[in-house]
């Protein structure tokens, strides 16, 4: 039998422990765990942040849609009834912050030629339309000496961990309805 000088032996035995730490699988799982746990922790903060945003805009939607219905059964409207209107729409978009809610509501009328002015508009926390200027509604919405209430709502919904990565996310809506109970919303201060 040949023997093996010891710097060869020391190889040998070099090139066994190497193999069979390749072969080892008891801290597979653990190593699996450590590359994914971040991934997996990353996702469902995600889902989480997504599902947040979606309410919101479902809200907002909820929102714009209140207040175009709320507007439209008034006869005349006042200071008092508006700012219950607001203070409704505020309402709604709980428990998300108030503050980057922007309603705006207006009385659109179309004169004998269907051209359409704004006939008064108010707003929460941001500016009315102008009484008088030129509304551009959707074809076929009004016909010659009729009106429509507009609602316009937007939202800034900004999450903890957006805040510091996208800055937040606007939605809008649109809400067009006729006035129920009159051919035109009245609004007196």
């Amino acid at each position: 039998m040949r023997k093996l000088h010891p710097l060869s032996r020391l190889c040998v035995k070099a090139l066994h422990t190497c193999r069979s730490l390749f072969r080892r699988e008891d801290g597979t799982s653990s190593v699996e765990l450590a590359l994914l746990l971040p991934i997996m922790i990353s996702f469902y903060f995600g889902a989480v942040e997504v599902s947040n945003a979606l309410i919101a805009d479902r809200k907002l939607n909820k929102t714009g849609s209140a207040v175009a219905d709320l507007v439209s059964q008034s006869i005349i409207i006042d200071d008092d009834l508006m700012a219950d209107i607001f203070q409704a729409s505020s309402a709604i978009m709980d428990p998300y912050q108030p503050a980057p809610l922007t309603v705006v509501v207006a009385s659109i009328v179309a004169d004998a030629q269907n051209n359409t002015t704004v006939a008064w508009s108010d707003a929460l926390h941001g500016s009315p339309l102008a009484v008088g200027s030129t509304y551009v509604l959707p074809a076929g919405l009004t016909t010659p000496g009729s009106s429509v209430i507009v609602a316009e709502a937007t939202y800034t919904y900004t999450s903890p961990v957006g805040e510091y990565l996208t800055g937040g996310l606007t939605f809008s809506t649109q809400y067009f309805l006729r006035p129920r109970r009159t051919s035109a919303v009245t609004r007196v201060q």
